[in-house]
């Protein structure tokens, strides 16, 4: 699971933040050069200087509280799974009722190619039809949990406000009741519903946690199906490694007393409950690993902070994108971690969400509506 969280017990145990300190450990054993492993001296890691005072206390918060689930394995969390479900819709409905109260939105329920989807309307979006914008939104949960009326929404509403697109948040299949390439499979229906109302170039897709991971996946599924790209794409707290590896796997796993990886990388993740026995390199699973499908990816923004598990990842992406000459945007909060933005409140998810907005706007030929007073 993607590492800890932002302000309620379930949304720690979603993984969707990663904050906390180095713990106390044994004396490490001496270095081993022949091998290149590091040793590392555990050490204090105070917060971040440059947090707003709105974020360092929910760092705080998060770090006195610490996460019950950081060294949760999968038999357990399959276990644990129906009230993780349930606590996590509880959490995120009232966090969609405050946001909805925030920001100027209608919310429709609608199934776009047989697979359901909630369309967010903003007061804000352009009369004229030719101005109008789509976003698609794919929510986050490991795969296992959370849902476009939830996590999606959560995402969704901020930036259909922020940017006066209508956004599209997809509730696409799940494990461990469904295996890979289900949630592939819907965001392809529900596109070639959108390219039936809109061009490509008008639309965009954007996802975070293993939303962000499906975007990705769902741009090498629409090069295998031979499927105009959209306009531009978001791969938030994601990349293109379906499994997050590199240095900040390690990093963010000491910083929250969770699982670490094994010297090969390798992790049991929540993740492997949807995808099963897959090839983590197989493009559709993984794009970063193939060249030809990169280079098919359209304008694509990374939004990640440095104590996340993906940083490493997704600087991978996004270097391996600059190299095959595509256009990437990167953009890092320091002191945050996975998942940050969704947090509306906090300034950081402001300035993020800005970001996104001029992003979309600029690759999607779209004018930004006027700030709500």
């Amino acid at each position: 699971m993607h590492q800890p969280s932002l302000k309620r017990a379930f949304f720690l145990a979603a993984g969707l933040l990663c904050t906390g300190l180095s713990v106390a450990a044994e004396p490490p054993p001496p270095a081993t050069p022949t091998t290149g492993i590091r040793h590392v001296q555990a050490f204090d890691l105070p917060v971040s200087p440059y947090l707003s005072a709105e974020a360092t206390a929910s760092v705080i918060n998060a770090i006195s509280r610490g996460d019950p689930t950081a060294k949760m394995d999968n038999p357990t969390l399959l276990k644990a799974l129906p009230e993780l479900r349930r606590g996590t819709e509880a959490w995120a409905e009232a966090e969609v009722a405050a946001l909805q109260e925030r920001y100027p939105v209608t919310l429709h329920p609608e199934t776009w190619n047989g697979v359901r989807v909630v369309r967010v309307q903003p007061r804000s979006a352009p009369t004229s039809p030719a101005r109008q914008r789509l976003l698609i939104e794919l929510h986050g949960g490991a795969f296992v949990f959370g849902s476009a009326n939830g996590l999606g929404l959560m995402e969704a509403i901020p930036l259909a406000a922020m940017t006066g697109a209508t956004v599209v948040a997809v509730e696409y299949r799940m494990g461990p009741e469904h295996r890979f390439p289900a949630a592939s499979e819907d965001v392809a229906a529900v596109y070639r519903a959108a390219l039936e109302r809109f061009p490509a170039r008008h639309i965009g897709l954007f996802g975070c946690s293993a939303g962000g991971v499906l975007t990705g996946e769902s741009l090498a599924w629409f090069a295998r199906e031979t499927l105009p790209m959209p306009g531009a794409a978001g791969l938030f707290c994601a990349g293109g490694d379906a499994r997050y590896g590199g240095d900040t796997r390690y990093v963010a796993a000491a910083l929250n007393d969770a699982l670490l990886p094994h010297a090969d990388g390798t992790l049991p993740i929540a993740e492997d409950l949807y995808y099963g026995e897959v090839d983590f390199h197989d493009p559709l699973v993984s794009p970063v690993f193939s060249d030809a499908v990169l280079a098919q990816f359209p304008p694509t923004l990374f939004i990640t902070a440095t104590r996340a598990a993906e940083l490493s990842n997704v600087a991978y992406t996004h270097s391996r994108l600059v190299d095959l000459g595509r256009t990437s945007d990167l953009h890092v909060w320091d002191g945050l971690g996975h998942a940050f933005h969704l947090d509306a409140r906090l300034p950081e998810s402001q300035q993020a969400y800005r970001v996104m907005a001029r992003f979309f706007a600029r690759h999607l030929d779209m004018t930004l509506p006027e700030p709500e007073p």
